[in-house]
């Protein structure tokens, strides 16, 4: 295994034991902390990759974000609401744990077929100085991600409130591999964190899309 995603991988693990933990934290404007939770094992309930979020985090609104999407115009956890989506954090540069998560995000989405336009996924930047709205989009073309695949992007000062309530560290500019946290959250279609990926490592694309799918078939 490439020493930097193992090294994101086992930040990814420390991170799943935060939350599980119960460690104070603050999501959605909140300073309380959360009851401690028995932490979820990969697989737990109807996912297959995923960990389904702990009884103390789980069913809570997603962190607020209203970030520029690359695409055009911009997006917000308001603006998404009532459509089931994956969240996770990427930067243009990256060369070996984004261009995984891009190509396992698409391959799922395409083993969905006419169902995955009943998905959003959303990246959001880590390396705000290197992902200018052109690059990003440069990215977006190479990596052919379709047009459900939001990339967003704002100023250090924009981007760090939403780094903190995910959890997420961002990438130490000037490291040429991956230092940021890799992980993929679903969110249900009520707007509330629903599982946890870790995403440093490989992942089966069957397995993703069909966590994909439970998200969308859940009322």
């Amino acid at each position: 295994m490439n020493r930097h995603r193992q090294l994101i991988a086992l930040g990814t693990l420390a991170l799943l034991l935060v939350i599980a933990g119960g460690i104070a934290i603050a999501i959605g404007g909140s300073s309380n902390p959360a009851p401690a939770a028995s932490a979820a094992p990969a697989g737990f309930g109807p996912f297959l990759t995923a960990s389904a979020i702990p009884q103390g985090l789980g069913g809570r609104a997603v962190p607020a974000f209203h970030l520029t999407d690359a695409r055009g115009g911009t997006l917000s956890s308001v603006s998404v609401r009532g459509r089931p989506y994956a969240i996770t954090f990427l930067y243009v540069h990256c060369v070996d744990v984004c261009p995984l998560i891009g190509s396992e995000i698409h391959d799922a989405l395409a083993k969905l077929g006419p169902q995955a336009q009943r998905i959003n996924v959303i990246a959001i930047s880590v390396d705000p100085r290197g992902d200018t709205r052109d690059a990003v989009r440069r990215w977006l073309a190479l990596h052919q991600e379709p047009a459900n695949f939001h990339y967003l992007t704002g100023s250090e000062r924009a981007l760090a409130p939403v780094w903190k309530a995910f959890y997420v560290s961002p990438q130490t500019p000037g490291d040429p591999h991956s230092s940021h946290t890799a992980v993929i959250w679903l969110i249900n279609r009520q707007g509330r964190l629903a599982a946890l990926i870790s995403a440093g490592v490989p992942i089966n694309t069957t397995n993703l899309a069909h966590d994909f799918r439970v998200l969308i078939d859940q009322a």
